[in-house]
């Protein structure tokens, strides 16, 4: 079968990263991700004989307009895409604009919001055929088998779809891949890799992901709703044996550690950082993790393997804004965390929340404050989302603090929830506070500088001006 996987382009031809839990409009260093759900699914058809093709739209600059007309002319069996919360009304459309090109090609969409909202999703698109939920890879295969064997979807485990009648059934679910070892490195050669670059200093980067599933229990997080609850590890040597065919195919060096939490399992990453020490691989890279995870020893044998930055979810500056939040973890550890990275020669980037259910204006100020305190490189200040499939829905939902709220509204970059004595519009004007505080700080505009010079100046005025623009929107 001839088949099309994509990051779709928005109807109103905004840039989206789809990935797990990370469903965000491009970021404020103009960065895109290299879609690694696509490349591995597209691995993972492929080796099951399939013919695959990738398109990512927003990297590749592929309109609407342009998407259809290619798979008009296409003839493919099964057109898949990615979808995210904020672009779901124009994800779910696609569909429909498919099917009036009268092709004979399925469809089938995947994440986390449609993973959440299986029967609503395909309740109020006309044509969309399948929704595959949870993780997808094997699901997809077996999605493209069924439907070049004939087209029952009866006894698909992990999807829902649309019978006959027009009836939606949902399958059982689908176990979670117990050995990642079994998954096919991404078929990165699918896609242009010329397209991603790092922020700051402008190197062409891919992804890795060596572990899946998250055991914390962080209410405003929708990890757990795709990945399980579970750890899940591919093993050091088959990491390493992709991060030299990386190396050896598309002369990558840098690399962006998709997990939840790569530091959550501490034997697992000793051993990660000891097979690249031991086969001399000289790579830089940069990762996810939790200030409660890590300890001096820990972040200096990364920074011994490569790792030059280190992101911690810090969210608040407020411990009883945190507690309520279920992050489990402390003010003192995340000072004690970013002190110890910046001792290991690790720059660090802190990740803040605002806006979460129980926050004041004197959170506000506790977090922007803590924020100015920490010894961090780069902060991203977010709004707190209560994306289907986290608690944080389910608790929106219940005291209707998104009553009549359409999803395009439910951006990290913008508050949607109508808290009690904290209206979003004052959480988006505190956030670009925050951004302008932090940022316009001497010290830290040499920090930034520091960090660009490989880029060289085109990469800061483009980054410094990108960034400015999009700060104060």
């Amino acid at each position: 079968m001839k088949i099309l996987l994509l990051n779709p382009p928005t109807l109103d031809s905004k840039a989206y990263i789809r990935e797990g839990r990370c469903n965000q409009e491009q970021g404020a260093w103009s960065t895109l991700w290299p879609p690694i759900t696509l490349a591995t699914a597209g691995a993972m058809l492929a080796s099951h004989g399939h013919q695959v093709e990738i398109l990512d739209c927003a990297a590749q600059d592929i309109s609407r307009s342009d998407l259809l007309n290619r798979i008009h002319k296409g003839n493919y069996g099964l057109v898949a895409w990615s979808t995210a919360t904020p672009s779901i009304r124009s994800d779910l459309a696609l569909a429909d604009e498919i099917r009036e090109l009268s092709t004979d090609a399925k469809t089938a969409v995947l994440g986390i919001h449609v993973t959440a909202r299986a029967d609503s999703c395909l309740k109020q698109t006309r044509f969309l055929d399948v929704v595959i939920r949870n993780e997808p890879e094997a699901s997809l295969a077996a999605l493209a088998d069924g439907l070049d064997q004939g087209g029952d979807l009866a006894h698909i485990p992990g999807i829902s779809y649309k019978a006959g009648d027009a009836r939606v059934c949902h399958n059982p679910p689908r176990p979670l891949i117990r050995d990642l070892d079994t998954l096919p490195f991404p078929a990165w050669h699918l896609l242009d890799l010329e397209r991603y670059k790092l922020p700051l200093i402008g190197e062409k980067f891919l992804m890795l992901s060596p572990v899946r599933g998250c055991p914390f229990p962080c209410t405003f997080c929708t990890a757990r709703t795709y990945y399980g609850k579970g750890l899940r590890r591919r093993s050091a040597p088959k990491m390493a044996d992709e991060i030299v065919h990386d190396m050896n195919s598309f002369g990558i060096t840098h690399f962006f550690i998709w997990a939840d939490t790569f530091t959550a399992d501490r034997n697992y990453v000793m051993a990660f950082c000891r097979e690249i020490r031991e086969r001399g691989l000289n790579i830089r890279w940069t990762c996810n993790s939790r200030v409660d995870t890590v300890d001096q020893e820990i972040l200096e044998t990364m920074a011994e393997a490569g790792c030059w930055m280190i992101s911690y979810g810090i969210e608040s500056g407020s411990q009883k804004v945190l507690n309520e939040t279920g992050k489990r973890i402390t003010l003192n550890q995340s000072r004690e965390a970013v002190n110890m990275a910046n001792h290991a020669g690790i720059r660090v980037a802190g990740h803040f929340v605002l806006g979460f259910p129980g926050e004041t204006r004197e959170t506000l100020r506790q977090t922007l404050n803590f924020a100015l305190s920490l010894d961090v490189e780069v902060a991203q200040f977010y709004c707190a989302v209560p994306f289907p499939g986290s608690p944080l829905y389910e608790q929106a939902s219940v005291h209707g603090w998104i009553e009549g709220k359409d999803f395009e509204e439910f951006r990290q970059d913008h508050a949607v929830m109508e808290l009690p004595g904290l209206p979003p519009a004052l959480v988006n004007d505190f956030r670009k506070k925050a951004y302008l505080r932090f940022y316009l700080r001497p010290a830290r505009l040499l920090h930034l500088l520091r960090l660009m010079k490989s880029g060289g100046i085109g990469t800061l005025v483009r980054g410094g001006i990108h960034f400015v623009r999009w700060a104060c929107t």
